[in-house]
């Protein structure tokens, strides 16, 4: 509409300039005619001077339009009302347009201070870097976490602590670190975690920090607790048969008066309960040896070797190795198939014990089971994210236990150490990975080891 008026008008003084002129040639050859040419001629000039300004006015009023969107500048407005139909309309129609940037940028400012509140009333300490280092958002929490009120790029972070900055700069989007440093005269111990985004072909790099060392001693204490309770159990049943046979075979070598009995005047039954004392007595000596041994394997771990691990590959090995012993167990033992080239970077001998002790607890727990079946699984997850499952068809763990089958020498087994899952655990985290159990009364046991 705003086109065809602007059109409309063009074409009507065109066409008053070209009667004009016509009007001009034919009064130039009246030769008895002198004013009427001169006349015409002037009003032919004013005609073309007036088009000239009319499309000129179009164009003024179109560049201040383009200008005011460029810079961001929304605050022009355009008169309406005061010229022709066409110029009405093409000023209503930008000042609607400048009305809706307006608009839009008020919106995108509320959002933006929406955002900034959100963020500054976040616990966790939020830092935001570009390619270059250059700190582009720092919330409240992280000035106070890092006792910087101001940082204009990660290198203030060098004088906090290198190792911080460093452990920064290496990871990549996903990535989980914990590290401990001293800010100011305080201990922390932090966790950190990064996530990478491209955004106007500019790459960034969001890192949240967040002080658990409240937390990590309370579940320290925690542990302590769970794990003396366990250790004191264990020597308990160990110590307290050693003393009490101790005392019965010491007894039985005691005349009444307190001396000691001469090997002549020990009857047979005599010398044979102080021979059962100490038979008993050194197989339990062995039994507290053998858990010292297995508390000892717990702080002796082998650093990781870690390298590219075919799945599949390392799923048939672990059937191999284990099918015969289960196959005499009457227990299938099966691995799902798996993604075709999937990958761990790992330590193969160290995962592979992992499921060997995970499909020997499982095999313990189907023990009776007519049905007996474990399962191997291996599943590519979010971020190439790899959690390789064991599960079973038992009757599942006991609800009392399941907060301490990861508690080193906990056991509910008679002949258990109690230190297969605890090992497990240690050795996922030397991984960076995690493990977990989901297990229902009558449903059976799910481990998950993620990577």
């Amino acid at each position: 509409m705003i086109y065809r008026h602007f059109r409309l008008q063009v074409i009507i003084r065109v066409v008053l300039i070209g009667l004009v002129a016509l009007l001009l040639a034919w009064a130039s050859s009246r030769e008895d005619w002198v004013f009427t040419p001169i006349l015409t001629g002037l009003i032919l000039f004013l005609l073309a001077l007036e088009l000239i300004w009319y499309v000129e006015r179009t164009n003024r009023s179109l560049r201040t339009f383009f200008q005011s969107i460029r810079f961001g500048d929304f605050t022009q407005s355009f008169p309406e009302g005061q010229r022709a139909n066409s110029f009405d309309d093409l000023h209503t129609a930008f000042n609607e347009i400048l009305q809706h940037f307006r608009q839009l940028r008020a919106e995108k400012e509320s959002h933006y201070l929406y955002l900034q509140t959100v963020v500054e009333h976040i616990g966790v300490a939020l830092v935001c870097f570009d390619e270059s280092g250059e700190v582009m958002l720092m919330n409240q929490a992280a000035k106070d976490l890092l006792q910087k009120p101001y940082m204009k790029n990660w290198g203030a972070m060098e004088k906090i602590d290198p190792a911080l900055l460093n452990v920064i700069k290496a990871m990549h989007s996903g990535e989980k670190e914990l590290i401990k440093t001293v800010v100011g005269e305080s201990l922390l111990q932090i966790s950190i975690y990064a996530t990478e985004f491209k955004l106007q072909e500019k790459h960034y790099k969001l890192v949240s920090l967040q002080n658990i060392r409240s937390e990590l001693e309370e579940q320290e204490v925690e542990a302590w607790q769970k794990l003396i309770r366990v250790l004191t159990h264990e020597i308990m049943n160990s110590v307290t048969p050693v003393i009490s046979l101790s005392e019965v075979a010491r007894g039985l070598m005691l005349n009444p008066d307190g001396s000691i009995k001469s090997i002549d005047t020990c009857t047979t039954e005599d010398m044979q309960d102080v021979y059962e004392s100490l038979k008993i007595i050194e197989g339990r000596s062995k039994g507290l040896l053998g858990f010292v041994n297995a508390y000892r394997s717990l702080t002796r771990l082998p650093n990781p070797e870690f390298a590219e691990v075919d799945v599949e590959a390392l799923l048939d090995r672990v059937v191999k190795l284990m099918q015969p012993q289960l196959t005499g167990l009457g227990i299938r033992l099966v691995a799902a198939p798996v993604l075709p080239g999937l990958k761990l970077h790992a330590d193969a001998l160290l995962i592979e014990q992992v499921l060997i002790n995970l499909v020997k607890n499982a095999m313990e727990a189907l023990e009776g089971n007519p049905f007996g079946l474990i399962r191997l699984e291996a599943i590519q997850g979010k971020g190439n994210a790899v959690t390789i499952k064991v599960a079973d068809n038992g009757t599942g763990i006991p609800e009392e236990f399941r907060d301490k089958i990861f508690v080193p020498f906990f056991t509910s087994k008679k002949n258990g150490s109690g230190v297969g899952l605890s090992l497990s655990r240690q050795i996922m985290r030397m991984h960076k990975g995690s493990i977990t159990m989901a297990t229902a009364t009558g449903e059976g046991t799910e481990i998950s080891l993620h990577f």
